[in-house]
């Protein structure tokens, strides 16, 4: 990773930054500005497919190492927001903060109004959440998630698949008293960085992929300890960056 180049920006200038990415222009002085250091270096972009994984960021990266996001990652954002957590962010990328449609705005429905085709695949329950009525798929499994990504990534100028199995199959285990949550997320990381390295090797020229990871659903009590424990409190939601 000696050579990813880091910054820091806020949550909610994702938003802006990807509309601006794919040519349209947000509404001004509704949401916070785009990340200039990004719209500078990957113009061109003719679709983006981000990833949002759950219980993933600069802790999980550097301690889990997963190969794929490692080795080709180009940029790492270091996201500073108040709420981390998977809600939280959902709501800052929608609507670029933490109201509810600021002055009217809806991440997906402004592509969508700007000529945009998107797709969100993930929970039922945060898709009727959030989707604003767009062009949305219902997935229980992340497998589920994974296998409809294949045919959403280069159809549509925004795919977001959301990855959220630890929250169930954590509940799971803790009842059998089953792999702790660290061996879980370990495992989870992994087995998603493999689908991801898939769907990089389907995408089409002058896509961007953004793998964004927060700190899941709700606040985890984890065994890891000293030093390693430390890290990990300190950690920050991030958003990875690679062109193909």
């Amino acid at each position: 990773m000696s050579e990813l180049q880091t910054l820091k920006c806020y949550m909610n200038q994702l938003p802006a930054t990807i509309l601006k990415l794919l040519n349209i222009e947000p509404p001004h002085g509704t949401i916070p500005e785009a990340v200039q250091q990004i719209l500078d270096l990957y113009q061109g972009i003719e679709r983006i497919s981000i990833n949002l994984i759950d219980n993933f960021g600069l802790f999980e990266i550097t301690y889990l190492k997963p190969q794929f996001m490692i080795t080709n990652s180009e940029v790492m954002l270091l996201l500073s927001t108040k709420n981390p957590y998977t809600l939280g962010v959902l709501h800052q990328l929608i609507y670029g903060g933490f109201e509810i449609e600021p002055n009217g705005f809806h991440l997906l429905k402004a592509l969508n109004s700007g000529g945009k085709t998107s797709c969100f695949i993930g929970r039922k329950k945060d898709i009727e959440r959030y989707d604003g009525g767009t062009n949305s798929i219902p997935k229980d499994t992340d497998m589920g998630t994974w296998v409809e990504s294949a045919k959403a990534i280069n159809t549509h100028e925004l795919s977001w698949m959301h990855y959220l199995d630890f929250e169930n199959l954590h509940k799971q285990q803790q009842r059998l008293k089953q792999r702790t949550p660290e061996d879980l997320i370990e495992k989870l990381i992994n087995r998603t960085d493999k689908w991801i390295l898939s769907n990089y090797k389907q995408l089409r020229s002058n896509s961007l992929m953004i793998i964004i990871g927060d700190h899941g659903r709700v606040k985890l009590d984890l065994e890891y300890s000293g030093k390693i424990a430390q890290w990990r409190e300190a950690s920050v939601p991030i958003a990875i960056l690679i062109r193909k």
